[in-house]
């Protein structure tokens, strides 16, 4: 699947750069360097449409998020538009053009507040952005049906590598319902974990490539508890939360989990190895397991203090 990636961004990229000679670089009125290639379609996005687009960013000679092969993304044009920023241009586009941007970190560092950039973001970066619009949508209901049939289609793909890629480990699996799959280690003893039971799990996660993403076993990352949280209530990405219904108390599993069941275009905050679209591995044992939640510990009390400022009486 990286194959098909980086190769779908190649193209994108080739198609735009050996049109360089029918467009010439303009600025944005935030400033914004772009070139503007357009396609043969005439009717342009207005405020309330939505974009359908494929968008690949780079920072420097390396690719930061890209949809290409994924799930294109479905911009609302609202009207609005921030100042050196790509959003100055939406309402320029239409179906069939592709767009080149080039947006320099040190300009962002001059305008932004200290501290609002992610830490990865650095001094002289150069962020290229490409564009393709796909499609154009005058209102909610076209868009969510597009949208839904595209997102199904990649989901049933992904399932289907993530299954082939099980199948070459050579491993017995059992699959959840939503299609991630589970290779029992140990499956404990006692009753199955069900839905509103909170359990206490320790894990490792890590990429297919083996990359340690987090673990609460590995002291390195800082955090050696076990994981607790309440079964079917939304609490986990999906394909965990549905894993640990496979075992019993003491049990263990490795689980495989296409990147729409885990953190799919929207890592965790922070994260500098999951990628977006990343299927992940984690590997879990489950700790403990209660019929509920503990109730939280009481508010702790504020006594009056004799010498603090008093309110008038």
């Amino acid at each position: 699947m990286n194959k098909i990636k980086n190769l779908s961004f190649l193209l994108i990229a080739g198609a735009l750069l050996a049109s360089c000679g029918k467009a010439d670089y303009r600025k944005t009125p935030g400033g914004m360097p772009y070139q503007l290639f357009a396609g043969k379609d005439t009717q342009s996005a207005r405020a309330g449409n939505y974009l359908k687009v494929n968008l690949t960013q780079k920072i420097n000679d390396s690719v930061y998020f890209s949809t290409s092969g994924n799930i294109p993304l479905y911009i609302p044009v609202n009207g609005q538009s921030n100042p050196y920023d790509i959003s100055e241009l939406w309402m320029k586009l239409h179906v069939g053009d592709s767009l080149v941007a080039t947006q320099m970190m040190d300009t962002f560092l001059r305008r932004l507040p200290a501290g609002s950039l992610p830490p990865h973001f650095k001094k002289g970066d150069r962020i290229m952005t490409y564009v393709k619009v796909l499609g154009l949508f005058t209102n909610d209901s076209t868009k969510f049906l597009d949208e839904q049939k595209a997102r199904t289609a990649f989901a049933e793909a992904e399932v289907t590598t993530v299954k082939q890629y099980v199948e070459s480990l050579k491993l017995e699996v059992q699959k959840t319902p939503s299609g991630a799959f589970v290779h029992i280690l140990n499956p404990g003893t006692g009753n199955l974990v069900d839905s509103g039971k909170y359990v206490s799990v320790n894990y490792t996660g890590t990429t297919f490539k083996g990359v340690k993403v987090d673990s609460n076993v590995d002291s390195s990352f800082h955090h050696v508890q076990p994981l607790s949280f309440t079964v079917g209530n939304s609490e986990m990405i999906k394909g965990f939360d549905e894993a640990v219904r496979f075992l019993r108390p003491g049990g263990s599993a490795k689980i495989f989990v296409p990147s729409l069941l885990a953190y799919g275009a929207n890592p965790p905050p922070g994260s500098r190895v999951i990628k977006p679209y990343e299927n992940l591995v984690f590997e879990l044992t489950i700790v403990d397991v209660k019929d509920q939640a503990p109730a939280p510990p009481p508010a702790p009390a504020h006594p009056e203090k004799i010498d603090a400022p008093q309110p008038k009486k």
